[in-house]
């Protein structure tokens, strides 16, 4: 994941980076959990039916015997994160629902994985840095995991993996992140 994340500045909306993380968050959830090991992984898998009667694109999807068990959702934000933090939560608890009632599907676990800097940089259009957000301070102030265990007991679980960016705030522009060092990393817990 560290490997990762030292790039993660770059190609934000590629393809490539994305397929990078997914494979680095597999093999990261399944060290944690070897019993995954077996089932059957896709990535962007396309749920026919959702709870809410569409369809859902699901990052990586465990399978056993055909059968969706395990959901995993991604996302490795890394700048401006804070304006949007209360739409994140909205949106991980209208997922949530989507999968757990979607028709004929029952799920062992549903992952929301966030990889975020503690310290994360907000950026001026022109690439300069404009301030840095303390994202466990509005993390704290907005945290869906109690609501989540309300709804669904342990069965969905949402999963903030922070690190820092060594000399974060001596960075001045976008570039500056382009390679970044990744330090304090924290471990991935399933519970």
């Amino acid at each position: 994941m560290e490997t990762f994340l030292q790039t993660s500045f770059e190609n934000v909306r590629s393809n490539k980076r994305t397929n990078i993380l997914h494979r680095v968050l597999l093999d990261d959830v399944l060290n944690v959990n070897p019993t995954w090991a077996e089932y059957d992984w896709k990535f962007e898998y396309k749920l026919p039916v959702d709870g809410f009667g569409g369809t859902f694109d699901l990052d990586i999807a465990g399978f056993v015997n055909g059968e969706l068990k395990v959901a995993i959702l991604a996302k490795a934000m890394n700048s401006n994160i804070a304006k949007n933090i209360k739409n994140y939560a909205n949106t991980t608890i209208g997922e949530a629902a989507r999968l757990m009632y979607a028709p004929d599907v029952d799920l062992e676990k549903v992952l929301f994985i966030s990889i975020l800097p503690r310290l994360a940089p907000r950026f001026k259009k022109s690439g300069e840095v404009e301030g840095f957000d303390n994202l466990l301070s509005y993390k704290s102030r907005t945290n869906v995991a109690p609501v989540l265990v309300k709804q669904y007991d342990n069965k969905v679980q949402a999963i903030d993996l922070m690190f820092d960016i060594r000399d974060a705030t001596q960075k001045k522009t976008k570039d500056d992140f382009g390679a970044i060092i990744i330090e304090n990393l924290d471990e991935l817990v399933i519970v």
